[in-house]
């Protein structure tokens, strides 16, 4: 997604097609002056949020920015992708580690102290946002409040709720849908191939990004079996314990997601069935499926009334948080209470 190939032009970061008009927007109140000091870009992951605030943060920086990107050429775009400009400060979490701590938020506050160097504006990019640590978070308020002169924050988060309320409201929020699912399809193919596009952008609940990284995934590979065994469950053929260690084979966090956008969309066909009155419902002609798992979800949809499959979607969803918020439970025990849900059991004694 980077543009520029010759030595005298620097790759700049360019936007996914469906963030173009955000970008724009955002780059025409920064050139009436209402450009907002903090920005919270929020929404699912692997939609581009981080992306988009790249890109902005180049364009910020450039010295002639045109048609709503970075030049490519300036020394400003030269700096800021090399990751080397005096006015752009990044903050993630250091390597082996998934908390963004004080004392990187500490050497962000002497930043914010200091003057332009190239005299335009500063910019500091701060993602995921969520890993900013409490003390981190409280830390970084006082530069919420003042930011100085110049100085633009951005912060991309897929998980706004992990976040203080006090950070959120000195943000101005900008939620990113999904895209929609024909532009997502035609942005993965040339990526992917035709053939393995749809299911892709189906297991990512439909974030193209998210569905990039996952030819490779081992679940992905595995999905089928996976959700074959919602399925089991909810015909009796299969207990969640037995089913609850096949699906712990897999990183509980990654399952996590997985199983909420099966759960959710198994919920919405039986709904539609209780509606229409038709066999595994109607499907949305928007909604991008996977040939592999959709069969088995309008099943589990024909087993599980679809309050039961919300009610075991919200549950997994908690247990996601929690998961990303650093808890370490037992896999085994923890999708077999997600999986006790489908049968009518509420198992929740370890909070999950």
């Amino acid at each position: 997604m980077a543009v520029g190939s010759s030595a005298k032009r620097a790759p700049i970061q360019v936007p996914c097609p469906w963030h173009r008009e955000p970008m724009q927007r955002l780059l025409d109140q920064h050139a009436q002056g209402r450009l907002p000091h903090a920005l919270l870009f929020a929404g699912a992951a692997g939609i581009g949020k981080f992306r988009l605030a790249q890109a902005l943060a180049q364009a910020l920086l450039c010295e002639r920015p045109a048609a709503g990107l970075a030049c490519g050429e300036c020394d400003g775009c030269h700096l800021s992708v090399a990751g080397t400009h005096p006015d752009f400060q990044t903050l993630a979490p250091e390597p082996g580690s998934n908390t963004i701590k004080i004392d990187q938020v500490r050497r962000l506050l002497e930043f914010a102290g200091r003057t332009a160097q190239y005299g335009g504006a500063r910019v500091a990019l701060i993602a995921p946002a969520e890993g900013l640590n409490r003390s981190a978070q409280n830390a970084l308020l006082k530069t919420l409040e003042e930011p100085g002169e110049g100085l633009v924050l951005l912060l991309v988060s897929d998980q706004p709720s992990l976040l203080l309320p006090t950070i959120r409201s000195r943000c101005q929020q900008r939620h990113l849908p999904l895209p929609p699912g024909d532009q997502a399809l035609a942005w993965l193919t040339p990526q992917t191939g035709e053939r393995e596009a749809a299911a892709l952008l189906a297991a990512a609940q439909g974030a193209p990004l998210r569905a990039l990284g996952l030819q490779d995934a081992d679940w992905f590979a595995a999905r089928e079996q996976l959700a074959g065994q919602l399925v089991a469950v909810a015909r009796g053929r299969a207990s969640p314990a037995q089913a609850g260690q096949v699906l712990a084979r897999q990183d509980p966090r990654v399952m996590a997601g997985v199983l909420y956008g099966w759960l959710a969309r198994a919920a919405v066909l039986a709904a539609l069935s209780e509606e229409g009155g038709e066999e595994g419902g109607e499907a949305d002609p928007a909604t991008v499926t996977d040939p592999k798992v959709e069969p088995l979800l309008r099943e589990l949809a024909g087993q599980v009334p679809p309050i039961r499959l919300l009610a075991a979607a919200r549950r997994v969803m908690e247990g996601r948080r929690q998961l990303l918020a650093g808890a370490n439970p037992n896999k085994e025990l923890l999708m077999e209470q997600w999986l006790l849900i489908l049968v009518g059991v509420d198992a929740s004694a370890s909070g999950f």
